[in-house]
């Protein structure tokens, strides 16, 4: 039960870093793009501390969905071998 509830937070967490990712990011009204592809015509300085931030948003809930899953695989290996020496 643990893995599972591990597993779905943590693809969650992954699925809504994805979606700041592609969510375009606005600063005094002009659109500076999204995280991954942003705008052309623009003027850095209007949108690098914006999409900086919004980065460090995309990394943090990326690695945090990411050692989720791992963790939930974890547990799973480990429930899973103690359950297999326990019963030979």
């Amino acid at each position: 039960m643990l893995s599972k509830v591990l597993g779905a937070v943590g693809v969650l967490l992954l699925v809504v870093g994805a979606v700041f990712a592609v969510r375009p990011v606005h600063a005094g009204g002009d659109g500076c793009g999204s995280v991954f592809q942003p705008d052309k015509g623009i003027t850095p300085m209007q949108c690098d501390s914006r999409l900086s931030s919004r980065g460090n948003l995309v990394t943090g809930f990326g690695a945090g969905g990411a050692a989720l899953v791992v963790g939930a695989v974890a547990v799973a290996a480990i429930r899973e071998r103690r359950t297999r020496v326990t019963s030979s």
